[in-house]
């Protein structure tokens, strides 16, 4: 037996018109009951209006007998004409009221009324000579009273009855709207709101940089298994664009960092080339030691110029994020001689302050040296008529983590950019010096990492840009 594949909004839609049915079937059982009781109603309305019609009636009856005056028979014959008309205008009410013999009866009833008080007022009554038709026609109104009677008695007890059935009527509508809405809310819960919760769960980790695949799961027509397998597309898209966005940040740094690479490798290359010319041109006049000292010397020189190029490739390599332990006093030191002279073509005081004994943290070490890349070249720009920056490496105040500032004396930054800083694009230099990429890229990477960053910054009174990186396990050394 084969189950039948819906999507959700197939589900939804025949979930909301089970709902629709069972409203309906609750409103057509509350119509019913005002429908009977509104016909209640209007029969006792026509009870009412017989039974005072049937007062009145007798009313001038009573005034007939006693002073025979042609205005009181007049008026007797009224009520009991319009007795007769309400009794054919509501027939089919009555009849399903009192049934069809008691309403015949009355009908009867009120024709021989009628005839009677005819007969009485073409009679011509001495003494007791009407007193036998009186008493019939007083017998005939009696009975017409005690049918109204029991009409309108009738009437009232079945809306009593109804009234006393429609009570519960509110509790249990209540009632039943308050399963319907378990219904829809545990329906809703189950097929939309607990599959995008898991989503939701899942995909936090693609917040913190980290861009794991969520498992698919559910019907392969379900909107939430497209949903997944769209969102695991668009991951793996992510991924691949992030990888590409940080090597293009690396590659733009190096652009930035040519002029400075270049002078740092100049001056040991000529240092180099001033020894070997020494050497050419009194070389067999220089002892040994003295030859010895140049040697080592223009060894000395060549290793510098190895280091610098050796840095560099490092830097700029294309490679996957592979977190290790590292030593995050000598990254900043790295960090800080890859943009010596950088720091120095813009008068740029740079110094570093370092706790001893601090342990190693948990990351990507490129990871981190391009942070710190991205975030001294900030600073470097910043300060375009020189300054002072300073970094310091220490513990957090939170326990677990090591923290690094990177202080400069610049401008500052103001406090309306202050939330926007780390967004992609955004940027505060002057259009055509930066993308608005480097911060974002820096945020990303440090909390992928599961570390965060932090700035303070007020007009006039420079950055502070803090980095909060997890230890690697081990514990601090006091100094």
């Amino acid at each position: 037996m084969h189950t039948i594949r819906m999507t959700i909004r197939a589900q939804i839609v025949i979930a909301f018109l089970v709902c629709f049915a069972f409203m309906a079937g609750i409103i057509a059982v509350n119509y019913e009951y005002f429908r009977r009781l509104s016909r209640s109603m209007g029969l006792f309305e026509v009870a009412g209006e017989l039974n005072s019609t049937l007062l009145e009636m007798r009313r001038y009856e009573k005034n007939y007998f006693l002073y025979r005056q042609e205005f009181n028979y007049e008026e007797n014959v009224t009520y009991t004409n319009r007795l007769a008309l309400i009794l054919q205008r509501d027939e089919e009410g009555l009849v399903g009221a009192i049934g069809r013999k008691n309403y015949e009866q009355l009908l009867k009833y009120v024709g021989e009324y009628s005839a009677m008080m005819i007969r009485l007022r073409e009679t011509s009554c001495g003494i007791n000579d009407c007193v036998p038709l009186q008493t019939q026609i007083r017998g005939i109104g009696q009975n017409l009273l005690l049918l109204s009677d029991e009409f309108v008695t009738t009437e009232r007890r079945a809306i009593d009855r109804l009234l006393q059935q429609m009570m519960p009527l509110p509790l249990i509508d209540l009632l039943m709207l308050a399963l319907l809405s378990g219904f829809v809310v545990f329906f809703i819960g189950e097929r939309v709101i607990r599959p995008l919760a898991r989503i939701t769960r899942e995909s936090e980790a693609v917040a913190q940089g980290a861009f794991q695949r969520i498992t698919p799961y559910g019907d392969s027509k379900n909107e939430i298994h497209h949903l997944v397998s769209a969102i695991n597309r668009m991951m793996e898209e992510l991924e691949k664009r992030q990888e590409q966005l940080i090597q293009s940040r690396k590659i733009a740094s190096i652009g930035t960092l040519t002029a400075g690479i270049a002078h740092e490798i100049n001056n040991p290359v000529n240092n180099i080339s001033l020894i070997l010319e020494s050497l050419v041109e009194d070389g067999d006049n220089m002892d040994n030691d003295e030859r010895r000292g140049l040697y080592q010397e223009a060894m000395d020189q060549a290793d510098r110029t190895s280091e610098i190029v050796k840095n560099l490739l490092e830097f700029s390599r294309a490679s996957h994020p592979r977190v290790e332990n590292v030593d995050p006093a000598e990254v900043v030191e790295k960090t800080g001689r890859l943009l010596r002279n950088e720091m120095e073509l813009h008068k740029i005081q740079f110094s570093t302050e370092i706790q001893p004994g601090l342990p190693n943290v948990r990351m990507d070490k490129g990871g981190l040296q391009q942070v710190l890349l991205n975030l001294f070249m900030n600073a470097i720009q910043a300060m375009e008529s020189g300054g002072e920056l300073k970094v310091l490496v220490r513990p957090a105040d939170t326990p677990g983590e090591i923290r690094i500032d990177i202080v400069d004396n610049g401008p500052g930054i103001p406090s309306e950019y202050i939330n926007q800083i780390f967004d992609p694009f955004f940027t505060t230099k002057k259009e055509g010096v930066g993308t608005g990429l480097g911060l974002s890229v820096s945020y990303n990477i440090i909390k992928k990492n599961g570390g965060r960053m932090e700035l303070e910054s007020q007009v006039g009174q420079g950055a502070r840009f803090s980095i909060y990186l997890p230890l690697a396990g081990a514990r601090f050394i006091e100094a």
